[in-house]
């Protein structure tokens, strides 16, 4: 089953900014990466890896399924490599 919704939380958001990152391109990477996810040892269930359409890379982080919702992924933070 795919992801379809993402919960944005305040802190991934200001770090989106800061980082002027696209919620597009960061939700890409989570779909992109869930196929074969990695385990992250902190705050957050999975690690995805992303890459931006000037080339930067960048990590998000994120908990999957949000609330027992299989199609909802909560995005608790994200930050260039």
């Amino acid at each position: 089953m795919t992801i379809e919704h993402f919960i944005w939380t305040a802190h991934a958001e200001r770090r989106r900014k800061q980082r002027l990152l696209d919620r597009v391109e960061v939700e890409r990477a989570i779909r992109a990466g869930h196929a074969v996810p990695a385990i992250n040892r902190g705050q957050a269930d999975w690690r995805a890896h992303g890459l931006t359409g000037d080339g930067r890379r960048f990590v998000v982080v994120y908990d999957h399924p949000h609330r027992h919702n299989p199609q909802t992924a909560r995005i608790v933070s994200l930050w260039d490599l």
